[in-house]
């Protein structure tokens, strides 16, 4: 799907803790406060986290008398380099174990005042256990999940040239969304993003800035509980595939990109544990969206993205550590499953063992994406229907598309890649909200109906957001994307389709969703 600059810092969540007493404490009148910390009291979070980081209300230092320990065994702190306020603790962490850190009064001192320290500190939390990565375990692990668009993948469409306007989304991400994400019931977040606009033109070297605030999301994300699948998103206009499969120096040239750039990524990403999926591209197609020349060059263009979904693949793999086993997605031309389904779609060869198929679904898009919508009381056609499924009225859905096709392409989908046993999960799936009472009483029904469909034929799936409120065109927004507070009212539709996408109730099937149908 389509559509500002800043470098974060270690820590912006706010979460007020513990206070180290009042002036008659401290003979010199500075109080040291920890104010945020980057892992919460009793959280789950993946063993490849491989710090905390404390942040206090002043700039403080590590007494030399410091005993800090983890599950009783001595760990030594440092003041962050950047940050004269944080404190930065290393850990070292197994699956599946619960931990204590303990920070004793003293430990943590004002750097201008080494008599006033900060009170005593212990956290209690646990680390995942070991990964079930059978097409179940994966499916549950994934879940429901969420795409932060129109934030990273934002793209001026220019080689080291930033986007003019900032993030398309407008938002400023921090470690607060990532928590109210977990706590909403997403498993999963998907991170769209455009690297080109922040590569030089002679090496394809990642501007260091721009990495460590991806990164820093996708650690927010981690600590939060959620997985997160990370791509190259809207690279596309460098990714001729048009060009690469008529001309073999175009194509020679825009492998070399590729894998310089995913090599860096891995690379930059590869102490990441199992909660980090990597995907090898987005939506690659000629720009027709499948209705191109792919349709007449004898499948040159599904040759070369097969190619280039290969070498991403050998890419990760040949950066060992943690990125021999990780889970890559893999997509078909456009990210379509009309493309996927077809023989000229070749999934990578991988020692592995661990590729999953990549599609997206919005279905029918003149419903989904461009929707009949009213304008100052006077109607107007833009492109597209104001109902869908089986009780909508006659002429205001696509005839094509209903809850039967829905299922056709799931089961084929199925049947080919999750019966063998490939896994399939959705990327992006959505409907914008539509502007009229009616209408959005078919855009719920048609969004619990697709989450329990992908549900029933074993597919996990994100919904797409790109923090527009509002009705009409482009307004896909659940979620504030810089604190995770609801817009458009969408706990409730969340919930729903939280529920479809993961209830193993077996009485709520499709056919108790279809008799709902709105009337």
């Amino acid at each position: 799907m389509k559509k500002y600059f800043l470098f974060l810092s270690v820590l912006l969540a706010s979460v007020t803790l513990i206070g180290c007493g009042d002036d008659d404490d401290s003979p010199s009148g500075v109080n040291v406060l920890l104010k945020t910390q980057s892992i919460d009291e009793g959280a789950e979070v993946d063993a490849s986290v491989n710090s905390v980081e404390l942040a206090y209300n002043m700039a403080v230092k590590v007494s030399a008398r410091a005993a800090i320990t983890l599950n009783g065994v001595t760990v030594t702190a440092t003041r962050d380099a950047r940050n004269a306020t944080v404190v930065r603790i290393p850990l070292s962490l197994e699956e599946g174990t619960s931990y204590v850190l303990n920070v004793p009064a003293g430990s943590i001192v004002a750097s201008s005042d080494e008599a006033s320290s900060a009170s005593a500190f212990i956290l209690n939390f646990t680390t995942k256990g070991k990964a079930d990565n059978s097409i179940a375990g994966l499916v549950k692990r994934l879940g429901w999940g969420w795409n932060l668009g129109n934030h990273f993948d934002t793209s001026s469409g220019e080689d080291g040239k930033h986007p003019q306007w900032g993030y398309w989304d407008n938002a400023t991400p921090t470690q607060q969304l990532y928590k109210n994400l977990k706590a909403a019931g997403a498993s999963t977040v998907r991170m769209g993003v455009t690297w080109g606009n922040y590569q030089n033109t002679e090496t394809w070297a990642i501007e260091p800035a721009y990495m460590a605030e991806v990164k820093q999301n996708v650690e927010w994300a981690g600590q939060a509980g959620l997985n997160v699948i990370l791509n190259l998103h809207h690279d596309e206009y460098w990714l001729d595939i048009k060009g690469a499969a008529t001309n073999s120096a175009t194509n020679d040239a825009i492998k070399t990109r590729i894998e310089a750039t995913w090599k860096q990524i891995a690379e930059a990403f590869n102490d990441k544990g199992d909660f980090l999926f990597f995907e090898t591209f987005n939506e690659l197609q000629d720009g027709q969206w499948g209705w191109g020349d792919n349709r007449t060059d004898g499948g040159k263009q599904y040759r070369t993205l097969n190619e280039w979904n290969q070498l991403v693949v050998n890419t990760i793999r040949a950066t060992g550590g943690n990125n021999a086993t990780r889970w890559i997605g893999v997509p078909g031309y456009a990210a379509s499953p009309t493309f996927v389904l077809i023989n000229d779609f070749v999934l990578p060869t991988d020692p592995a063992n661990r590729l999953m198929v990549s599609v997206h679904f919005y279905d029918p898009s003149n419903y989904t994406l461009s929707p009949y919508e009213e304008n100052n009381n006077s109607k107007y056609k833009n492109g597209g229907y104001s109902e869908w499924g089986h009780t909508a009225a006659a002429g205001k859905a696509d005839p094509g598309s209903n809850e039967d096709h829905v299922k056709d392409v799931f089961k084929k989908l199925h049947d080919k890649f999750i019966a063998k046993g490939v896994p399939v999960y959705i990327g992006e799936y959505g409907c914008v909200m539509h502007t009229n009472e009616r209408s959005n009483l078919f855009r719920n029904y048609y969004l619990e109906y697709v989450c329990r469909a992908a549900h029933t034929y074993n597919m996990p799936l994100c919904i797409w957001d790109n923090n527009v409120p509002g009705g009409g065109n482009e307004h896909h927004g659940y979620f504030d994307h810089s604190d995770g507070t609801y817009l458009n009212n969408a706990e409730s539709l969340v919930k729903t389709m939280i529920q479809a996408a993961t209830s193993d109730d077996e009485s709520y099937t499709l056919e108790s969703i279809y008799a709902k149908a709105p009337k």
